[in-house]
């Protein structure tokens, strides 16, 4: 993260609600290929750790079963009622697939991209937000390697996914993209949510339009609803994708504070430098 101020002079960039951007504000990046290239190269990181967790089908499914009994204790188990409708409801279940599939994969590199040319001074917390979260997600997926409901259908579960897989070009597996790509066993934290939830507080928090505003703030909820009517998700996977992001933009906006902090300091250090001409 680059601790540059903002040239003085400049504009102050505002919020939606026409407050300055403050102390989030940073230069704006100087290149966007090299942004979009360094994330391309993230991608691709997180991509292959994430699909390299190994052989840990048994202990991901039994990890799922605790996760389903400790809801259902509590009564929490809100995926039970909504896969079972959904998966009885025709056009419930195509919508459900459609928006899973396409949305993950169009909303947040699109939000990304409406960052860094209309509010470029946020660009550089907002992803390095995304980033982190990312980064601790992956600890998740290695720690506690989780099977979706829809891999266990002994407990009522149905795969709308692969229910639904001669609508649209997704797999027989029920995953959202090719199987080669798709780690099945990566439910918890569910980085779906995480990164919708992204997307939403951004849209609700920076755009300066009711519609988008609005848009942003129903998206993760749409979201949230897919994943746990698809069988892909727990209640809890949701919950966990959720503070994975609060941790992450915590981390990111501590050291927002000190960089700004240590920019400024330096900015003020050369006026405290100069000697006062000594008395005759």
């Amino acid at each position: 993260m680059t601790a540059t101020l903002a040239p003085s002079g400049a504009p102050a960039e505002t919020s939606a609600d026409g407050h300055a951007a403050g102390w989030l504000a940073f230069e704006r990046p100087r290149w966007w290929w090299a942004e979009f290239a360094t994330i391309g190269v993230l991608y691709a990181a997180y991509s292959l750790v994430r699909n390299s967790v190994g052989d840990v089908a048994v202990r991901a499914r039994a990890n799922g079963r605790e996760i389903l009994a400790l809801q259902d204790g509590w009564g929490l188990a809100l995926e039970r009622g909504l896969n079972d409708w959904v998966q009885r409801t025709d056009v419930a279940a195509v919508a459900v697939a459609l928006h899973y599939a396409t949305l993950h994969f169009l909303v947040t590199p699109a939000v990304l991209v409406w960052l860094f040319f209309r509010r470029p001074t946020r660009y550089r917390v907002a992803s390095s937000v995304l980033m982190i979260t990312t980064a601790l997600a992956l600890i998740g997926f290695y720690w506690l390697p989780t099977a979706p409901p829809r891999l266990l259908p002994d407990e009522g579960f149905a795969d709308v996914m692969s229910q639904t897989s001669t609508w649209g070009w997704w797999p027989q597996s029920g995953t959202p993209g090719s199987d080669a790509i798709s780690n099945q066993f990566a439910a918890m934290p569910s980085l779906h949510c995480a990164w919708a939830a992204w997307c939403g507080l951004v849209l609700v928090l920076l755009a300066r339009r009711t519609w988008i505003r609005l848009v942003g703030a129903v998206y993760p909820i749409s979201t949230f609803f897919v994943v746990l009517g698809s069988g892909n998700h727990y209640l809890l996977d949701v919950v966990a994708g959720v503070l994975v992001l609060c941790v992450g933009a915590g981390v990111v906006l501590a050291a927002a504070s000190a960089a700004r902090v240590r920019a400024q300091e330096a900015v003020e250090a050369p006026a405290d430098d100069v000697s006062l001409p000594l008395a005759a």
